[in-house]
């Protein structure tokens, strides 16, 4: 039975998502629970479950498209099915039709123009002139890749990712000359069957492959060693590198948060001596494992509870009091930074507090975060101490009243009475939104902060 394999819409805010990798290709078994791609949100890399069991019949649309929710993307399917053409174009009508509610109507209105383009024959082409632009450039500025309809169905075809083309349409977008350009080229190569597959799912561009093979046919093996889309390296000089997903949003919130909310920081020594030896205690006695982040967290959620002012949200000019204690942890990534968020905080203890913590950053890392899981928080944590910074002045996450930046725990020579002695410290440093706290908020909450982490046995 073929059924159809829609994109999940994975939270209540997102609304597209971008392939990223398939992984699975045609013809290949399958079984429930399976990973059979990966996508990108606006925040994150997600992989995506097959719900079926089966063979992978067709997939509708090659890496790097970004499509609507619930848009139609594959078929699985029992090996004797068959996969009609009115199928594929019924499937991929979905994505049209989403994009349309959504209310794109320039898009649209490219979409028409689109379809009036002339059928183009391959060899009616001509190479570009050698003053031309590289054919393989990144795409646009916004992440997004805008490709004819018409564009898509013949990059799936001859097995052309759509991400190593520029586009000759109106605004920059990927028309059907384009991708049978650039397969017209490829045609002229000798290619294994094998290595066009691979060069199709990594996103290669076999032009710039160098072949192994009897008389240079490049081979499997010489596309996995090639330099995947425009990110490796060894490119020309001045090559435009397009954001991940993850990295493009990151740049968009972060320079928005600088320009719409006023940042004031506020930076207070604390002596970690105590904490180091409670955590260490934990371990040996309990056998606890608690990472300093956690004692963190835990420390702001009793500052919140002693200073409940800075539990704040600022929304269409107003000032909203907030019930919940929602802490984010920023999280590195290779594609980016993702602050999953720890819920409930204030009915949390240490152990329910780690614990909860440890398998939001497991499922960050390995692409499971949905996005209902990094949005709602209140505070940030950013700690890069174990890199060795000494301070951390951050940018407020868009949404939260503030973010706590976390430096290095080292010893440092410190006065106590009249006696200079050397104790464990770390530099803490808040930035807060100052439409919804003062100063002196911001510095009894980050003192209270201070006060748990230096007496950590009420912390537990």
């Amino acid at each position: 039975m073929l059924r159809d394999i829609a994109l999940p819409k994975l939270g209540q805010t997102m609304e597209e998502a971008t392939i990223q990798t398939w992984h699975r290709k045609e013809g290949d078994a399958i079984q429930k629970g399976d990973i059979l791609l990966e996508i990108n949100t606006d925040k994150a890399a997600l992989e995506v479950e097959s719900f079926y069991s089966g063979v992978v019949k067709k997939l509708l649309y090659p890496e790097g498209t970004t499509l609507p929710v619930n848009a139609v993307i594959a078929f699985i399917g029992d090996p004797e099915d068959l996969v009609s053409e009115e199928a594929v174009r019924a499937a991929m009508a979905t994505g049209a039709k989403k994009e349309v509610e959504r209310g794109s109507v320039e898009r649209g209105a490219q979409e028409r123009r689109e379809a009036e383009e002339p059928a183009v024959v391959p060899s009616t082409l001509h190479p570009q002139p050698s003053t031309a632009a590289p054919t393989s450039v990144a795409p646009p500025p916004s992440g997004r890749l805008f490709a004819s309809p018409r564009a898509r169905r013949s990059a799936a075809e001859r097995k052309v990712p759509l991400r190593l083309l520029r586009g000759s349409g109106p605004g920059g977008r990927i028309v059907e000359r384009d991708v049978l350009a650039h397969a017209e080229r490829v045609s002229r190569l000798r290619v294994s069957p094998t290595a066009l597959e691979v060069a199709f799912q990594r996103g290669v561009d076999l032009t710039r492959v160098k072949g192994s093979g009897v008389d240079g046919r490049i081979m499997k093996e010489d596309v996995e060693a090639a330099p995947t889309g425009p990110t490796a390296p060894g490119l020309p000089a001045g090559w435009r590198v397009a954001l991940s997903p993850m990295r493009r949003i990151v740049a968009q919130r972060m320079a928005h948060s600088k320009a719409t909310i006023p940042h004031f920081y506020l930076t207070m020594d604390v002596d970690m001596t105590e904490l180091v030896s409670f955590r260490r205690g934990l371990a040996e006695t309990q056998g606890r494992k608690v990472s300093f982040n956690d004692l963190i967290l835990r420390a702001c959620t009793l500052a919140f509870a002693k200073v409940p002012e800075m539990n704040v949200a600022w929304a269409d000019g107003a000032l909203i009091q907030r019930e919940e204690v929602n802490i984010g942890l920023a999280v590195a990534l290779d594609t980016g930074l993702i602050v999953p968020v720890v819920r409930h905080c204030e009915g949390k203890n240490l152990a329910q507090t780690a614990e909860a913590t440890a398998a939001l950053i497991e499922k960050a890392r390995t692409k499971r975060l949905t996005p209902d899981e990094y949005e709602g928080g209140c505070l940030t944590v950013s700690n890069l101490g174990m890199f060795g910074v000494e301070t951390v002045l951050p940018i407020i996450n868009p949404g939260e009243v503030a973010i706590l930046g976390v430096g290095r725990i080292a010893a440092r020579p410190i006065i106590i009475g009249s006696a200079i002695v050397i104790r464990q410290m770390t530099t803490l440093a808040i930035a807060c939104d100052h439409r919804l706290v003062d100063g002196a908020i911001g510095a009894r909450f980050l003192q209270a902060i201070k006060q748990a982490l230096e007496a950590p046995v009420g912390l537990s």
